[in-house]
């Protein structure tokens, strides 16, 4: 029935979460007002689901929430073509509180970088005790084959035949 439903506002109504496919039936929806509510997140799949030819959202007012996994799915809402977040650059974070009322554009960059080469030097760290630990076991089942082989030769024998 809300098919043709061009302006949804919902602003200031205490929403704090959103199921997945909210706004999928609504086709028509050229502005979605969530401004001045209780999110402070997000699931992409929420937006992902508009498939408006052009929906502008307002999201101005909420407490978001601006660790590492937002600021990457804001990147990724901004980057869908026929979202528009009218309002980005005026959100505010209020959590982790060191980043409370910081604009969350001002944080965006700054805040993952540590997180990410962390994460890189974990896993390259983690990459490098594999690949270590294989090539000593090469190296050891290489040797014992090796001892194996002169044994059965002749060449080499066993303290144990002293």
């Amino acid at each position: 029935m809300l098919r043709s439903l061009e302006v949804l506002n919902l602003a200031r109504n205490r929403i704090g979460e959103m199921e997945e496919s909210v706004f999928k039936p609504l086709v028509s929806m050229t502005l979605l007002d969530l401004a001045g509510n209780e999110l402070s997140t997000l699931n992409f799949k929420t937006f992902q689901s508009v498939h408006t030819y052009s929906t502008h959202i307002l999201l101005e007012g909420n407490p978001w929430n601006c660790e590492c996994d937002m600021q990457r799915l804001f990147r990724k809402l901004r980057s869908i073509q026929r979202l528009f977040l009218d309002d980005y650059h005026n959100l505010t974070c209020k959590a982790p509180p060191v980043l409370e009322d910081h604009r969350l554009m001002d944080v965006d960059a700054e805040l993952c970088i540590a997180e990410t080469v962390t994460v890189l030097v974990i896993t390259v760290t983690v990459v490098i005790t594999l690949l270590a630990a294989m090539l000593m076991g090469e190296r050891k089942r290489k040797k014992k084959k090796r001892g194996k082989h002169w044994t059965q030769q002749g060449e080499l024998s066993d303290e144990s035949d002293y």
